[in-house]
């Protein structure tokens, strides 16, 4: 290793994303458990901003880096496995530190990059997948043939809950806020793509009054609400997570009138704390990916000194699909 620095955005203040800074930070040494990687692409997440903004619920000591994934080159190892040699192209998932030249990973969270993806499309692929897998098929327990309706569907984590609900046969309804958005749904496997408007009664339409088996829902707000009332009796609601900013209540009688179970998905923690679980999950959903050709749609690739532009076009909802950034010599 020649260059004793890296650049890195870097969290110095919890509030705006526009505090964020491009810093150069000394480089850490290695220790036999970790693994050196040469960053080519790290993906945006929505967790990023919020755990900026100290909205998150993990909340990790300033300074830190944001970023929950990326891809990449091995460039340094001190381990003695042949799987993690210098040159290898390698994806890993972090608590955050992402937006970075550089990142140090314990080899536990690194994969082998899957040959027919790009570092782009590799850097964007984990979290929102994983967060797809867990949800359908660990909480909802997703049948072949359910009618599952996917919120905010045209965003990172909505495109993966699409891919992956139509690979394991699922009658996929995608929501979403415009007709462009509506477009790339269907293109990425959706069999209805739908507007807010009049959501219940195109529901009613599409399933013949029967209602949705599995809601996906990323966004929240006012959208909880008009997708609740297009669940079936016994159906399952799977909260992911707020991307509208508010989040909604529920008078407890209608779970109980309509035996319906409302399940919270952290894939994260769900790992952390079933890590039996992790390895064949993964596998899984690579296998699942590759035998369905299931890959992110990006959206926009920026350098990584425009992280805070990127942030803020997901806060805005401009984005279909995901955003990635990548440092100026890649």
């Amino acid at each position: 290793m020649t260059n004793s620095t890296y650049q890195a955005i870097v969290c110095e203040k919890i509030g705006s994303i526009s505090s964020l800074q491009l810093r150069t930070l000394e480089r850490k040494l290695l220790s036999t458990e970790n693994i050196r990687i040469k960053v080519k692409a790290c993906g945006i997440n929505f967790p990023d901003k919020l755990m900026v903004e100290g909205k998150y619920q993990f909340k990790p000591e300033l300074p830190f880096v944001p970023g929950l994934e990326v891809s990449g080159i091995i460039s340094e190892t001190l381990n003695t496995d042949k799987s993690f040699k210098v040159g290898t192209k390698v994806m890993c998932q972090l608590r955050f530190g992402g937006y970075s030249e550089e990142v140090i990973v314990n080899k536990e969270n690194v994969y082998l990059m899957p040959s027919n993806f790009s570092f782009e499309e590799a850097a964007c692929f984990r979290v929102a997948s994983q967060t797809a897998y867990v949800a359908l098929v660990e909480r909802g327990n997703i049948c072949s043939q359910d009618f599952v309706l996917i919120l905010g569907a045209a965003g990172g984590v909505g495109l993966a809950a699409v891919q992956l609900a139509n690979a394991l046969g699922a009658k996929v309804i995608a929501v979403s806020s415009s007709q462009e958005k509506q477009k790339i749904c269907e293109h990425m496997g959706a069999h209805y793509s739908l507007s807010y408007e009049s959501l219940k009664e195109k529901i009613d339409d599409i399933t013949l009054g029967k209602g949705i088996d599995i809601i996906y829902d990323p966004v929240g707000g006012e959208y909880f609400n008009k997708a609740l009332k297009c669940i079936k009796w016994g159906g399952k609601y799977l909260i992911i997570g707020f991307a509208a900013g508010n989040i909604p209540s529920i008078p407890i009688n209608i779970p109980l009138i309509k035996g319906i179970s409302i399940l919270g998905v952290r894939a994260g923690e769900y790992f952390r704390r079933f890590p039996e679980k992790k390895s064949y999950s993964i596998k899984k959903l690579f296998d699942i990916a590759e035998k369905h050709s299931i890959k992110p749609y990006i959206y926009s690739k920026l350098n990584l000194n425009e992280a805070v532009k990127g942030l803020k076009m997901l806060e805005e909802r401009k984005v279909i699909g995901r955003i990635i950034l990548s440092p100026k010599d890649q």
